[in-house]
């Protein structure tokens, strides 16, 4: 039977098939009298308004305007006959030639298109309103131009267009004939002036070369300038030499000063003279030393002979070398005097010149710039003789020719608008709008749903089904009740909290309490044993996910294995391993006394814990990627986390902070 959204349903114990639904006749009714009323109106006035708008007719001819030259090859004059050809499209519609074609129009008696007044074509307003109806458009390409004239009536656009084609044609040829004669005379009058001009400017030029002694404008062919060159080129090549020279002589002074020799054998023959004997006489002196020994060498007398004449030796070279070398510093002094005396007279020459090099460079620019001014006339002079001259030849200037392709002929049909065009798209319109206009009304006559059907087997006798609520009352109740179902949260501990607590919490219940604050719960804690515990790799690996541990928490797990030592397959932390978290409660509880912490019996770990997961909601991170850090969570719980998570579009997990603050700073104990 049908069930009714509105109150309690029986259902009926008997199956009776489907009992079909449908909207019921009035709201049928409705809707076809609003489509069709709207529709019926929506139509009408687009027709009214199609058919209403007066008729539009056109008409055109092409003409060809053959331009002089029109067979030329080169780009400029190409260009040139193509702007003449666009000028002279322009004139086809201009008010003076309008006005004359309308002139002759009424002067037969012909009657002219609509907003001529009178007729006459004197009124400026009705001349005006012929040019609008007017268009010349020249095709692409092509030297053909189609004049065009769109209006009413029919039967007057024609004699306009051919009017207005045939006057264009007799003030061509009349302005061409008056123009003819005047711009061959122009032309050359031009050329002989500029030929005066070229020549004063030619003699201006030569008197001011001859009197300031200018060769050309090139620097180096003048005089002044090339001598001034010479005379800065020495100058560099006699500060270089300067430097040269007193770099030589500090040199110099450098090596005297630290006992080096400055004097070589090689360019000193007497020290290579006497170095050759001192070589000798040692030589003769180290055979003796190993033929006999040095007793009887003190005794010897050719010994001593030979040690004195060693000795004498030395002492001239001695001599030699300190004369060489006061003989090179006397040399390198004086070429640093030479160079230096040198450098200042050609620094006072050069200084001496300057105020004349910046004259001569200063009358250098004048002239050039007179004579780019002569060049420029020169050109211009030129220009002007080969129009003259093409002028001259020509015996007269060659008329553009003005050929009518196709006359203009009165239209048989509107050119716009479109009537049956513009119907078919308001019919399409109204009807368009009529949908519109019917889901509109249908929108804000909206009634409550059909009643749904509902099928029960026998076995369902005379059960009595609670009446569903209406819209309005679950928006009232909705949220109050999802809020009433949350869960109630625990205490949620500061940074400083937790430091505090951790420092007063024993080894069993310290391990405990990183593992909380690592994201494990006291269930999977009491479970924990060795082998899931991967310090290597910094982790601990559960059957749901793998927990990261932070530097404080793998610390702690390796003293805490070590010291004392603990079996590979046993239990991490012992004491917790199938108990309830009374005993950690416990433990929590002594040490947040111990402290100072205020409200220490609200610290559990339950506590411990919510610090952790109310960290990473807080930080946005996704309830989806939640569970892959801490583990399943109740869905009361999740619904109060809600009221912990910032507003807008969730983080993912790449960009979550998985260690809490207080593991990066946490001392191991």
């Amino acid at each position: 039977m049908i069930r009714d959204d509105t109150g309690p349903t029986t259902v009926d114990p008997f199956w009776s098939g489907l009992a079909p639904t449908a909207h019921p006749a009035p709201h049928k009714r409705r809707r076809i009298a609003v489509f069709g009323l709207s529709f019926l109106l929506f139509a009408t006035a687009s027709l009214i308004y199609d058919y209403s708008r007066p008729a539009e007719y056109r008409t055109a001819a092409r003409l060809r305007i053959d331009m002089p030259g029109n067979g030329d090859t080169a780009d400029e004059r190409r260009a040139a006959v193509q702007a003449a050809f666009l000028t002279e499209v322009e004139v086809l519609t201009s008010r003076p030639l309008v006005e004359k074609a309308a002139a002759r129009l009424a002067g037969i008696g012909t009657p002219l298109p609509a907003g001529s007044g009178d007729g006459s074509g004197d009124s400026g307003d009705s001349v005006e309103d012929y040019r609008r109806m007017l268009d010349a458009t020249p095709v692409e390409g092509t030297d053909v131009v189609e004049l065009a004239a769109s209006g009413r009536p029919a039967d007057a656009l024609a004699p306009l267009v051919n009017a207005l084609i045939d006057t264009y044609r007799g003030q061509l040829a009349e302005r061409y004939r008056q123009y003819s004669g005047s711009r061959a005379t122009k032309a050359q009058d031009e050329a002989e002036k500029l030929e005066e001009r070229v020549a004063e400017k030619r003699r201006a030029l030569d008197d001011y070369r001859r009197r300031h002694d200018i060769v050309s404008l090139e620097r180096d062919e003048n005089h002044v300038l090339s001598q001034v060159k010479g005379v800065g080129q020495s100058l560099n090549a006699a500060n270089d030499r300067l430097v040269a020279a007193e770099a030589k002589l500090r040199s110099l002074r450098e090596s005297i000063a630290a006992g080096k020799s400055i004097v070589r054998a090689r360019d000193n023959p007497t020290l290579s003279n006497l170095e050759q004997r001192a070589s000798q006489l040692r030589e003769e002196q180290h055979e003796l030393e190993r033929a006999y020994t040095p007793d009887f060498l003190a005794f010897d007398p050719r010994a001593k002979a030979l040690r004195m004449r060693i000795a004498s030796l030395d002492e001239q070279m001695k001599q030699v070398r300190e004369g060489g070398q006061q003989a090179a510093l006397s040399d390198a002094e004086e070429e640093v005097a030479a160079a230096r005396a040198a450098v200042d007279r050609l620094a006072q020459q050069a200084g001496g010149e300057r105020r004349t090099v910046q004259a001569f460079t200063a009358r250098l620019g004048e002239f050039k710039a007179m004579q780019e001014e002569l060049t420029g006339l020169e050109e211009m002079h030129r220009t002007a003789v080969v129009r003259a001259t093409g002028l001259q030849a020509a015996e007269r200037i060659r008329v553009p020719e003005v050929t009518t392709f196709e006359a203009a002929f009165p239209p048989g049909e509107p050119w716009r608008p479109q009537y049956g065009r513009d119907a078919a798209i308001g019919v399409t319109a109204s009807l368009l709008l009529a949908l519109l206009t019917t889901w509109i009304v249908e929108l804000f006559n909206r009634t409550a749903p059909a009643p749904s059907l509902v099928i029960a087997p026998a076995w369902l006798r005379s059960v009595q089904l609670p009446a569903a609520r209406a819209p309005e009352a679950l928006g009232q109740f909705a949220s109050s009740a999802l809020l009433a179902g949350a869960a109630q949260l625990p205490r949620e501990l500061d940074e400083t909290e937790i430091a505090q607590l951790l420092d007063e919490l024993p080894d069993d219940a310290r391990i405990g309490a990183l593992a909380l604050l690592s994201g494990l719960s006291f269930d999977e804690l009491a479970r924990l044993k060795w082998p899931a515990v991967d310090l290597a790799n910094r982790r601990i690996l559960l059957p749901d996910r793998a927990v990261p541990l932070s530097a404080a928490f793998e610390a702690q797990l390796g003293r805490y294995r070590e010291h004392p030592p603990q079996t590979d397959d046993g239990p991490v932390v012992p004491a917790a391993s199938g108990e309830t978290s009374d005993a950690l409660d416990a433990t929590l509880l002594y040490a947040a006394h111990d402290a100072g912490i205020p409200g220490a019996d609200e610290i559990t770990s339950a506590a411990l814990r919510h610090s952790y997961i109310a960290y990473l909601v807080r930080q946005g991170v996704r309830f989806a990627d939640l569970f892959g850090i801490v583990g399943r969570l109740p869905a009361d719980m999740l619904g109060a986390y809600t009221a912990l998570s910032p507003a807008g579009k969730k983080r993912p997990l790449e960009e979550i902070d998985r260690t809490h603050p207080v593991l990066r700073h946490v001392r191991s104990a």
